[in-house]
Order: C-alpha cells, then sequence, then structure tokens
C-alpha cells in the first residue's frame, strides 16, 4: 500500500475529518434568513458528514452531500439513517472542480474545511454562479490570527496551503466576489483538539501498534502528529473563520 491508504486508513476511524464542530455549524446556520420552507443545500467537500446531518436537522431541505471517497459517503449514510434524515440527503460522489450542476441552482452552499482544495477565491467564484440569487454560503477558511507568525509556522503553512490569509484579507475578497458578509467567527480551539486531534493521536497510536516495522505507514503517521505539534505549539497564530455570506 503507499501512503494514502494508510492516511484514509487513519481518516476513516474518525469522528470528522477536519477541525469542527456541531454548535459551531448551528451557529453558522442562525445567520440565514428567510429561507424558503425546504431549502435546496449543497455541502462541498462533506467527508464524514457531521455537518450535513446537522444542516438536514437545522432545515427541512434537501441536501446534496459532495465528497470524492466513497468510503466518506458510506460513513455519512450510516450516521443519517442513526439519525432519521437519510431521505433528504443525497450522496454524490464528484470531486468539487467537476461539478456539473447548473448555474443559480441552490439556496445554501455548504462548505467546512475543504473549499481550499479549489483555492478560496476560485471556490467562492464557483459558489457565486451556482447560488441562486441572495443565496447563502458558509464557509470555513484556515486563516492566520495575528498580524505576524514565527518562521516555522510560516514555513509550514507555505508548505501545506500557501494561500492562508488573514481575516481582514478574506474579508476583501469576499466582498470583491460579489457577497455580502453576514457575519464571521473564529472556531474555538476545542473544535481542534477534542473534535479533530485527540481522537486523531488516539488513531494513530493504535496504527503504529498494527504497523510497527511499515516505513511507508509510519512516515504518514509521523506527518500528522507534526501537524498536531505545531498547533499544540502555535494556535494562537492561526486557526479556521466561519463566514457566512449573501450573495449579492
Amino acid at each position: 500500500m503507499d501512503s494514502m491508504d494508510y492516511f484514509y486508513e487513519l481518516f476513516r476511524s474518525l469522528p470528522r475529518g477536519g477541525p469542527g464542530d456541531t454548535q459551531s455549524t448551528r451557529k453558522a446556520f442562525g445567520f440565514l434568513k428567510n429561507l424558503p420552507p425546504e431549502p435546496r443545500i449543497l455541502d462541498i467537500g462533506c467527508g464524514h458528514g457531521m455537518q450535513t446531518i446537522e444542516l438536514a436537522k437545522l432545515s427541512m431541505g434537501t441536501i446534496i452531500a459532495l465528497d470524492n471517497y466513497q468510503p466518506f459517503l458510506d460513513i455519512l449514510l450510516k450516521n443519517a439513517v442513526r439519525d432519521g434524515v437519510e431521505k433528504r440527503i443525497i450522496l454524490k460522489n464528484q470531486s468539487m472542480l467537476e461539478m456539473d450542476f447548473k448555474n443559480e441552482t441552490f439556496d445554501v452552499i455548504w462548505s467546512e474545511g475543504a473549499l481550499y482544495f479549489m483555492g478560496f477565491q476560485n471556490g467562492l467564484k464557483k459558489c457565486h454562479e451556482l447560488l441562486k440569487k441572495k443565496g447563502y454560503l458558509g464557509v470555513t477558511e484556515a486563516v492566520f490570527l495575528q498580524p505576524s507568525v514565527p518562521k516555522l509556522l510560516q514555513q509550514f503553512w507555505d508548505e501545506g496551503y500557501p494561500d492562508i490569509k488573514d481575516v481582514p484579507s478574506n474579508i476583501a475578497l469576499i466582498q470583491n466576489e460579489g457577497y455580502r458578509l453576514l457575519n464571521h467567527f473564529t472556531l474555538p480551539q476545542s473544535s481542534w483538539t477534542e473534535s479533530y486531534y485527540v481522537p486523531m493521536q488516539q488513531s494513530i497510536n493504535a496504527l503504529k501498534k498494527k504497523y510497527p516495522e511499515n516505513t511507508t505507514a509510519l512516515t504518514m503517521f509521523s506527518e500528522c502528529e507534526k501537524e498536531i505539534s505545531m498547533y499544540q505549539k502555535y494556535s494562537d497564530y492561526y486557526g479556521y473563520e466561519f463566514f457566512i455570506m449573501q450573495k449579492q
């Protein structure tokens, strides 16, 4: 197996595919006003679908859950059945780079920790096309929280996501792409720790015992532990910002 096989084995075991929490999803959705009774919602890069299921509970709409990794969609469906909302969730195995929906299709587009795969600006442009007039977009994006960051942290982000910006720069970008920013807030540190990195470390510990002499697997796990360590050291300098906006 190559490193991605072990990566996916690790991530299949986690409760969610990135930082986030149900309370933040609820808070962000609360800023959407005057939605139609049954809104049409697109969740881009839904992953395990924790937020997808919450969107189904918060609205009476139909949610298209889009991801290009079928095992994540299978997990989503299992949990949706458990919570009794599977009839309003449509699974779609497709890359966000290949979305083929007609323009002005959705009342709401959601993307927690995933839109950056398109490049944040490109993602904003694409969502603007897909949203109906005055449709809503809710998205979390990695941001710097301070005007200057330590050199080691800057190098870490230059390697992983060189397009990361501070909050004011992202707000300007959002406005330039034809949106009215309704609100924004920083996810709590618990979204990174309790919801994500704590279960990740627990899974890594178990997988290290499963693959004690597998260099490929251990190297991949080490990279994930480096990410955990960076957050432990520098969490005051970066985080996820939840941006809630409306198409102009």
